[in-house]
């Protein structure tokens, strides 16, 4: 260890060179460390990254939450969106309010925006009412809706009116959150404006969600994809979370194209940068999917 009181007195020119180049070049990898300690798992200054988490058993164990929230700590995540069941979802829930951690309730099927009565999202935003009201100040933040009917038969046999079923059915489910005070994240892919549906999209941002998470798996045109939403988001004063998906290639079809899998999480946050920069837009933020797939990620890196 150096020593403040050393003498120099007694040093000749060489030595005092050696000793200001020797110390200076400490002073800068002391200032550069920060910059490169874990900065595959860690996001970058005050980004504001969620993470999707649909893994029910990752909430039911002590040991498991604590896995989860150190985790989310490492890539300075703020909020999660986590599936949760009433049995297994209150000392989670009350963990993460300790944590300061927001928690959205996680769900959805394809099937149900095909549904006129909105039966089913009606059910989810009453579970995060429930909730709230057990944990007093601790239940969610909000409900993250996960409904995509382009997967479905139905969709396949007449697009127009299943997009025109669905948009209604997320304009019914939304006017009865905001009726209970349930903030609603509507999922959506990247390409309902060029597959014909720009007027769809416009209303499911501007009338049918508080915000909307867009799943952008397609990285060669990661802003293009997103340009349309996001404008109209900053039209309608809305928040825009920005999805890069982590799943291995072959997992529902995805392909090195789609996912960040091989890249780990440096290309991630590279992205994630770039498209912030590309937008300016302060609506703008961010999240993974998944956890199950983070954690394998970070196991390989």
């Amino acid at each position: 260890m150096w020593r403040g009181d050393m003498h120099m007195e007694g040093m000749d020119d060489g030595m005092k060179v050696w000793r200001d180049r020797a110390l200076l070049g400490f002073f800068c990898l002391f200032l550069l460390f920060p910059a490169f300690a874990g900065k595959s798992v860690q996001a970058f200054g005050n980004m504001q990254v969620g993470l999707f988490s649909w893994d029910i058993e990752a909430i039911r164990e002590k040991g498991s939450r604590e896995d989860l929230f150190s985790i989310l700590f490492e890539i300075n995540a703020n909020e999660v969106y986590q599936s949760l069941r009433v049995d297994s979802a209150r000392d989670f829930l009350m963990e993460a309010h300790q944590r300061g951690v927001r928690v959205y309730a996680l769900s959805g099927q394809p099937e149900w925006g095909l549904d006129p009565k909105a039966g089913k999202m009606m059910k989810e935003v009453d579970l995060v009412v429930s909730l709230r009201r057990k944990l007093d100040g601790a239940g969610p933040a909000g409900l993250v809706l996960d409904v995509e009917p382009y997967l479905t038969k139905i969709y396949r046999n007449d697009p127009e009116q299943a997009m025109d079923t669905f948009v209604a059915a997320m304009r019914k489910t939304y006017a009865y959150a905001r009726e209970a005070g349930v903030e609603v994240i509507l999922c959506i892919p990247y390409f309902y404006d060029t597959k014909g549906f720009p007027d769809h999209l416009r209303a499911l941002i501007e009338e049918a969600s508080d915000a909307v998470a867009v799943m952008n798996y397609f990285k060669r045109t990661e802003a293009a994809n997103i340009a349309s939403e996001v404008s109209i988001a900053r039209e309608s004063g809305k928040r825009l979370i920005n999805i890069a998906e982590l799943q291995r290639p072959g997992t529902h079809d995805l392909t090195e194209r789609n996912t960040y899998f091989r890249e780990g999480l440096p290309a991630v946050w590279k992205s994630f940068e770039k498209l912030a920069g590309d937008f300016g837009y302060e609506g703008l933020s961010y999240a993974l999917h998944d956890y199950t797939a983070l954690r394998e990620v970070i196991d390989r890196e």
